[in-house]
């Protein structure tokens, strides 16, 4: 070969790898024995807000839902037979107890009891007498004027003159029952919700006439979740509001905390009394209930936008070692800014407020301030 073949041959071959270089430094890959770039830039460190848990120190209380219902209601029934000649009251009506309600014809009643007047009266004079005619064998029989088997007939004689006035009389207390359950009147003062007879009717007994519902007081039933069962005391008073009378508050005393859990809605039942004295009250009104929970000892609060929630369960971020843990707590009552903390919390851990939803536990956090 000729030198100056091989010169050629040498310029071709620089002129190759001079295009491999640029085609390598133009692709971004390092060459070679250069370090290579870093994957990717470390993560920003999150700022976040803290606070300490605070002491639980007033009292607290949980709104629920409720409605009034008739503290009683009865079915107001006839005791005798016989036919409506008076009805006083209709749907909607105030009565007062001891009230007529409704009357029956009581003229076969009336006659029953003079019937038995009649008849006490008649077995108190057979008594008299046979009391006499004893008095006087009595004397004979101790005279030895008569045996004592004649004394024993007249004794016997007067003891059932006796029995006879105890049964007149017992008869004329029933006549006088009869006389007076062809008046009905009420139990209890109340509002009459439904009427059943009219005048002309005949009824029976047992026959159920009018429905009385006493609404003063009124019983206010609503439901709290199980977690509060141990909390709601009986005698603590509540207080409820309707959307039917704005402005104005009502409060009662809480009488029953009915002792089991709705299995399905795993609510606890409790009664309190109101009063009504103006029955501005209705049975069946709506109404909002807040009602006090007895504090629990060691009881915390944070501020509710600490509270994360995720999968079910409630959950906060504490700061430990400069990094966010997701410790699971127990809470209690949750107000428009705050959450009572039972379980999972000491006083002395350091809360996340602010940020906590994007947070997972284990990221690095630095406390702003």
């Amino acid at each position: 070969m000729s030198r100056r073949t091989g010169l050629g041959a040498v310029v071709v071959a620089l002129a190759a790898l001079g295009g491999i270089a640029c085609s390598r430094a133009g692709s971004g890959e390092p060459a070679a024995g250069e370090p290579p770039a870093a994957a990717a830039t470390a993560a920003p460190i999150a700022q976040v807000a803290v606070v300490a848990p605070a002491p639980a120190t007033s009292d607290v209380s949980v709104e629920a839902p409720g409605s009034f219902i008739p503290y009683d209601e009865a079915g107001i029934a006839a005791e005798t037979a016989g036919p409506v000649v008076l009805v006083r009251v209709d749907e909607g009506a105030r009565v007062t107890q001891g009230q007529t309600l409704v009357k029956l014809d009581d003229a076969k009643a009336v006659l029953g009891v003079r019937q038995a007047e009649a008849m006490l009266a008649q077995a108190r004079a057979n008594f008299e007498r046979a009391k006499g005619d004893l008095g006087r064998k009595q004397a004979l029989l101790n005279d030895k004027t008569i045996p004592p088997s004649t004394f024993e007939a007249f004794k016997a004689q007067s003891d059932a003159a006796a029995a006879g006035v105890d049964a007149a009389d017992s008869a004329l207390q029933l006549a006088r029952r009869r006389l007076a359950d062809m008046t009905v009147t009420a139990p209890f003062a109340g509002v009459v919700r439904d009427k059943r007879v009219s005048v002309g009717q005949y009824v029976r007994e047992g026959d159920t006439l009018l429905v009385l519902m006493r609404v003063d007081p009124l019983k206010l039933q609503f439901d709290l979740p199980e977690k509060y069962a141990d909390r709601i005391a009986t005698g603590r008073e509540v207080r409820a509001s309707v959307a039917a009378l704005p402005g104005l508050e009502f409060t009662g005393a809480i009488q029953t905390v009915f002792p089991s859990v709705a299995a399905q809605s795993r609510t606890i039942r409790v009664e309190a009394r109101v009063s009504n004295p103006g029955y501005r009250l209705k049975p069946g009104f709506y109404a909002t209930v807040r009602a006090p929970l007895v504090r629990l000892a060691g009881a915390l609060v944070v501020p509710r936008e600490a509270l994360v929630r995720r999968e079910g369960t409630e959950n906060v971020f504490v700061v430990r070692d400069g990094q966010a843990q997701l410790v699971r707590v127990q809470t209690g009552v949750e107000t428009a800014d705050q959450v009572e903390v039972l379980s999972g919390l000491a006083a002395t851990d350091r809360v996340v407020v602010s940020g906590a939803d994007t947070l997972r536990s284990g990221d690095r956090v630095h406390i702003k301030g």
